[in-house]
């Protein structure tokens, strides 16, 4: 037994490795829980509702402006909130009850919608109220994701969690597509306004399925009572797991350079094709195919290894930077495809071996620290997505931001890969005759 604040916990369990391939009956095991299938269903519906607020809001911002650099402010300041307060939402998650916390995030999430598309609606939204309404956004986020991962780990149990974790993904995904086909269809018919208006019925959704929930289901969690120090507890924990380190390295990287994913495809849509808004929505669908697809294909391995998921990394980066390039928009919708799918194949394998990779007294707390890393490089590369944008063009932006990506990857994959045959080649003394 380990202590983290005092309280006595498991150690790290090993990392599930399978005998055999998933089967496609098998990719959807997690689903015959009870428990898990009232979590499915309320992220499906909070993730789609979650898609339209945020695509809404991109639009809202570009018919107030029309300014496609603007839409990067809507990301910061969704995203600074999980920067300054994401390790004190995850002190929260390893302190108190997920399931909890996660209902009260929906109930921001809820007024955050309507508050702005009713001003929206009655014409006196500005980008003061978009901001506004962005952080709002963000403080949920920021307290939202440490405490479900918690409340997942609840629900599924460890060895069923790269699974879950894969199935996440895809709902997520497919809320996506089904997120920009009800943006395009109520910005085109009734605007902006009343797409805003309608995103509450999902964390509504979210909220009636929470409560659902049988609590003598669920898996016991640690919970620590509170006490001093315990983020610097956790920056300790981060430092001295070199598998977390590294996955931390890379989740970086790709924030930094390729997460603000949806200023190019903005770009894109509005100055290299001009197909506008429909565009957009278009492009934003082809991506959430990929990961779908991506997100499928990530519930049928059989091992997490770290040198696999900085390969995935490695050729997203590389497709994502000719992708800029593409002459005509279906050689670019594919070029995307190809991309998400190599993409959130890295996103779900490194996720999971940085859960798995820590205690469950402290879970919380790392998922935070990942959580504000990614979002961090994800605000400060929002940033220079959109001065790279006006200052050196749309082509350069993708170049840099899938190149430079694909460079980290492959360097870590090739340490690892020395490492290994370096252990390898240790020798072991003879057995005496």
């Amino acid at each position: 037994m380990s202590s983290v604040s005092g309280v006595d916990h498991p150690v790290t369990e090993p990392l599930p490795v399978l005998t055999i391939r998933p089967t496609f009956q098998d990719m959807f095991s997690t689903l015959r829980m009870a428990n898990y299938r009232l979590y499915f269903t309320g992220l499906a519906a909070a993730s789609a509702t979650a898609w339209l607020a945020r695509l809404a809001t991109d639009s809202l911002m570009i018919e107030l402006t029309g300014d496609v650099g603007l839409v990067s402010l809507v990301v910061v300041f969704q995203l600074i909130p999980s920067i300054v307060l994401g390790p004190w939402g995850g002190v929260i998650s390893d302190r108190f009850a997920a399931r909890g916390t996660v209902l009260v995030t929906h109930v921001l999430t809820i007024l955050a919608a309507l508050g702005l598309g009713v001003p929206a609606l009655l014409g006196t939204a500005g980008v003061p109220l978009i901001i506004a309404s962005s952080l709002v956004l963000g403080v949920s986020a920021a307290f939202e994701a440490p405490s479900r991962a918690v409340l997942l780990v609840q629900v599924v149990g460890t060895r069923a969690l790269p699974n879950a974790m894969s199935l996440n993904a895809a709902v997520q995904q497919l809320a996506g597509i089904v997120g920009a086909l009800l943006t395009a269809t109520l910005v085109a018919v009734i605007g902006s306004g009343w797409a805003l208006v309608a995103a509450p019925v999902g964390p509504l959704i979210g909220i009636a399925a929470l409560i659902g929930i049988r609590r003598a289901a669920l898996y016991p969690a640690v919970k620590v009572p509170p006490q001093r120090g315990q983020i610097r507890e956790a920056l300790r924990y981060v430092r001295g797991k070199a598998e977390i380190r590294t996955a931390l390295l890379l989740i970086s990287t790709l924030a930094f350079f390729a997460l603000t994913a949806s200023i190019l495809m903005a770009w894109a849509a509005n100055e290299k094709y001009g197909w506008g808004t429909v565009g957009y929505s278009l492009f934003q669908m082809a991506g959430s195919v990929g990961a779908l697809l991506g997100s499928l294909l990530a519930a049928r391995r059989r091992e997490l290894r770290l040198r696999d998921s900085a390969l995935l990394l490695a050729g997203s980066g590389l497709i994502w930077a000719v992708t800029g390039l593409a002459p005509i928009p279906l050689v670019f919708i594919i070029g995307l495809v190809a991309s998400m799918l190599l993409r959130t194949g890295f996103v779900i394998g490194n996720d999971s071996l940085t859960q798995l990779s820590a205690n469950g007294a402290i879970r919380g707390r790392v998922v935070s620290l990942y959580v504000m890393c990614m979002t961090g490089a994800q605000a400060l590369g929002a940033l220079a997505a959109g001065w790279s944008v006006h200052a050196l063009g749309g082509e350069v932006t993708f170049l840099l931001a899938g190149g430079v990506p694909a460079l980290v990857a492959l360097a870590v994959a090739l340490l690892l890969t020395v490492r290994a045959r370096a252990r390898r080649r240790i020798v072991l003394p003879a057995r005496p005759a």
